[in-house]
């Protein structure tokens, strides 16, 4: 087994306290040579950890399969001390692992002791907000702008750890060191996304609407300035989603003309076919019945002439539908629209999930 220690020469992005003393806090990743915990093994174990107000990284490797029990005595015993477990889909695989092989070797260390805080299912809501590809811990890096030397996944490494087993090759141990090593570092960095979830948690207030260029703007109040900003399309091109520092915009594309607002009580009305368009049969009744018919689904609306937005949800009523636009209604664009603060951030949300 090989220990090694250096200095992380980098700190969290976000203020991790917030979830408890840095020094009760220890980042981890783990390398092994497959998912299956009853019949793979864990050859690396990194984390990083702050002593004396710097912080850490901290590697066991197993020269080989012989030495995982000694590795996971090793992290354990270093573990216990701290409360907190941050990780990036620890929850899902490295946890349950550690858990497993621990038991199994009889280690006194319980991993539900510690707080886990698992980066991957809190960024989880934000790939349709920030217009991910994946929720890969790469994928997250770059959009942050985070560089790593190590351009290997974790299952190409699985050949390169039986070569450095059966040779000690010291290229195949730097490989596989700096892989698990730009993992553990890039999670300290990777921390910055957790400023981005209070787009998916609604935590910004409304400041202001205003319209240019056939769009309706609306501009937002971030809780916590973002350190790198944003800006895409939503899918369906209605929109333009983008966040710089403390101020979060919504541009939205605007439907000028007519929209229909279905009316429910369809027994009440008169379907006119000549002027399509429904009156009620208090009035429908003076009509000729050559000129009338009885209002269906299909027909009974009302129209309206104006400047409309789309919605997913339906937030804002009356909710008007639009000829082929069956997927979302349209709510009419009007001064009143900015006084409803608590649906407007509802609505924000509901336009980053387009």
């Amino acid at each position: 087994m090989k220990i090694i220690t250096v200095p992380a020469e980098t700190e969290p992005a976000f203020p991790v306290s917030e979830f408890a003393p840095e020094n009760e806090i220890l980042f981890f990743d783990i390398e092994t040579t497959g998912l299956r915990r009853e019949t793979t093994q864990v050859y690396l174990i990194g984390c990083a950890y702050m002593r004396e107000e710097q912080w850490w990284i901290r590697q066991y490797l197993a020269e080989s399969a012989l030495d995982e029990q000694e590795i996971m005595e090793a992290f354990c015993e270093f573990a216990k001390d701290f409360k907190t477990l941050i990780h990036f889909n620890g929850d899902g695989f490295d946890i349950p692992y550690l858990a497993y092989k621990a038991e199994y070797y009889n280690f006194d260390l319980d991993f539900e002791q510690f707080q886990s805080i698992d980066m991957y299912k809190l960024a989880k809501p934000l790939k349709k907000i920030l217009g991910l590809e994946s929720l890969k811990q790469k994928s997250i890096e770059c959009f942050l702008g985070i560089c790593r030397e190590d351009t290997y996944g974790g299952g190409a490494l699985i050949p390169v750890y039986y070569e450095f087993e059966r040779s000690a090759d010291p290229e195949a141990e730097r490989l596989l060191l700096l892989h698990n090593f730009d993992d553990v570092k890039g999670m300290l960095s990777l921390t910055e996304i957790l400023n981005y979830v209070q787009l998916a948690d609604g935590e910004f207030t409304f400041e202001r609407l205003e319209t240019a260029k056939g769009f309706a703007i609306f501009e937002y109040r971030l809780k916590n300035a973002l350190s790198s900003g944003f800006e895409r399309e939503s899918r369906n091109g209605e929109a333009v989603i983008s966040a710089e520092n403390s101020l979060l915009q919504i541009s939205v594309r605007i439907f000028e003309g007519v929209a229909k607002l279905p009316l429910e009580d369809v027994e009440n009305y008169y379907y006119l076919p000549e002027e399509d368009r429904v009156i009620h049969k208090d009035v429908g009744q003076f009509v000729d019945r050559a000129h009338r018919k009885k209002a269906t689904k299909k027909n009974c609306f009302l129209k309206k002439e104006g400047q409309f937005l789309p919605q997913k949800k339906i937030l804002f009523t009356p909710a008007f539908q639009i000829e082929g636009e069956k997927r979302k209604t349209f709510f009419e664009l009007t001064e009143a629209v900015s006084d409803n603060h608590r649906s407007l951030i509802e609505y924000a949300l509901d336009i980053m999930n387009f």
